[in-house]
Protein backbone atom coordinates (compact mmCIF):
# COMPACT_ATOMS: atom_id res chain seq x y z
CA UNK A 1 0.00 0.00 0.00
CA UNK A 2 1.52 3.31 -1.12
CA UNK A 3 0.30 6.69 0.80
CA UNK A 4 2.30 8.30 -1.64
CA UNK A 5 2.74 7.64 -5.70
CA UNK A 6 6.16 7.05 -6.80
CA UNK A 7 5.69 9.90 -8.91
CA UNK A 8 4.66 12.56 -6.50
CA UNK A 9 7.70 11.65 -5.12
CA UNK A 10 9.79 11.74 -7.73
CA UNK A 11 8.26 15.52 -8.63
CA UNK A 12 9.28 16.62 -5.07
CA UNK A 13 12.59 14.90 -4.71
CA UNK A 14 13.11 16.75 -8.26
CA UNK A 15 11.68 20.35 -7.02
CA UNK A 16 13.84 20.14 -4.54
CA UNK A 17 16.87 19.72 -5.93
CA UNK A 18 15.92 22.50 -8.59
CA UNK A 19 15.50 23.94 -5.15
CA UNK A 20 19.23 23.67 -4.29
CA UNK A 21 20.94 23.99 -7.45
CA UNK A 22 18.91 27.05 -8.00
CA UNK A 23 20.10 28.66 -4.97
CA UNK A 24 23.86 27.45 -6.12
CA UNK A 25 22.95 29.22 -9.25
CA UNK A 26 22.13 32.37 -7.33
CA UNK A 27 24.57 32.49 -4.99
CA UNK A 28 27.11 32.16 -7.77
CA UNK A 29 25.82 34.68 -9.91
CA UNK A 30 25.81 37.49 -6.74
CA UNK A 31 29.80 36.54 -6.26
CA UNK A 32 30.19 36.80 -10.18
CA UNK A 33 28.25 40.05 -10.11
CA UNK A 34 31.22 42.41 -10.04
CA UNK A 35 32.90 40.55 -12.50
CA UNK A 36 33.24 42.18 -15.94
CA UNK A 37 31.31 40.33 -18.55
CA UNK A 38 30.58 37.89 -16.32
CA UNK A 39 26.69 36.26 -17.49
CA UNK A 40 24.17 35.13 -14.98
CA UNK A 41 23.07 30.81 -14.52
CA UNK A 42 19.63 30.08 -13.68
CA UNK A 43 17.89 26.76 -13.15
CA UNK A 44 15.49 25.65 -15.96
CA UNK A 45 13.07 23.27 -14.36
CA UNK A 46 9.53 24.25 -13.69
CA UNK A 47 9.21 25.16 -17.73
CA UNK A 48 10.51 21.85 -17.92
CA UNK A 49 7.39 21.01 -16.23
CA UNK A 50 4.84 21.78 -19.02
CA UNK A 51 4.41 18.26 -20.74
CA UNK A 52 3.49 17.02 -17.50
CA UNK A 53 0.82 19.74 -16.92
CA UNK A 54 -0.67 19.03 -20.68
CA UNK A 55 -0.89 15.53 -19.79
CA UNK A 56 -2.48 15.31 -16.59
CA UNK A 57 -4.93 17.84 -18.07
CA UNK A 58 -6.01 14.92 -20.63
CA UNK A 59 -6.24 12.49 -18.32
CA UNK A 60 -2.61 10.79 -18.81
CA UNK A 61 -1.51 8.90 -15.54
CA UNK A 62 1.86 10.54 -14.10
CA UNK A 63 4.65 8.19 -14.21
CA UNK A 64 7.68 8.77 -12.26
CA UNK A 65 9.79 8.01 -15.70
CA UNK A 66 8.39 11.33 -16.73
CA UNK A 67 10.10 14.05 -14.23
CA UNK A 68 12.70 15.85 -15.79
CA UNK A 69 15.81 16.63 -14.10
CA UNK A 70 16.61 20.35 -13.22
CA UNK A 71 19.18 21.73 -15.49
CA UNK A 72 21.69 24.63 -15.19
CA UNK A 73 21.56 26.36 -18.17
CA UNK A 74 23.98 29.76 -19.07
CA UNK A 75 22.33 32.97 -20.03
CA UNK A 76 24.76 34.42 -22.98
CA UNK A 77 22.88 37.51 -23.08
CA UNK A 78 22.31 39.31 -19.82
CA UNK A 79 24.13 40.43 -17.36
CA UNK A 80 24.17 40.10 -13.89
CA UNK A 81 22.11 42.60 -11.60
CA UNK A 82 22.90 42.30 -8.39
CA UNK A 83 19.91 43.56 -6.95
CA UNK A 84 18.02 41.26 -9.33
CA UNK A 85 20.35 38.00 -7.40
CA UNK A 86 19.30 38.62 -4.08
CA UNK A 87 15.65 38.88 -4.59
CA UNK A 88 15.61 35.77 -6.73
CA UNK A 89 17.66 34.26 -3.82
CA UNK A 90 14.63 35.25 -0.68
CA UNK A 91 11.84 34.00 -4.05
CA UNK A 92 13.92 30.86 -3.60
CA UNK A 93 14.40 30.66 -0.27
CA UNK A 94 10.87 30.74 0.60
CA UNK A 95 9.80 28.28 -2.02
CA UNK A 96 12.23 25.65 -0.80
CA UNK A 97 10.90 26.03 2.60
CA UNK A 98 7.42 25.85 1.75
CA UNK A 99 8.47 23.18 0.06
CA UNK A 100 10.31 21.50 2.99
CA UNK A 101 7.08 22.64 4.83
CA UNK A 102 4.94 20.49 3.11
CA UNK A 103 7.06 17.48 2.94
CA UNK A 104 7.23 17.66 6.44
CA UNK A 105 4.05 17.48 6.84
CA UNK A 106 2.85 14.94 4.84
CA UNK A 107 5.29 12.43 6.62
CA UNK A 108 3.80 13.67 9.73
CA UNK A 109 0.83 12.49 8.43
CA UNK A 110 2.46 8.75 7.58
CA UNK A 111 4.15 8.94 11.22
CA UNK A 112 0.84 9.32 12.80
CA UNK A 113 -1.04 6.52 10.69
CA UNK A 114 2.14 3.95 11.46
CA UNK A 115 2.04 4.66 15.16
CA UNK A 116 -2.02 4.45 15.21
CA UNK A 117 -1.48 1.12 13.69
CA UNK A 118 0.75 -0.13 16.04
CA UNK A 119 -1.54 -0.05 18.85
Amino acid sequence: MNFIEPATLQLVQRALDAGALRHQAIAQNIANASVPGARPVHVQFESLLGQIRADLAAGRPLQASDIPSPQLQNDATATIALDEQMAALSSNSLQYQALLKAVSRELGILSIAVQEGRR
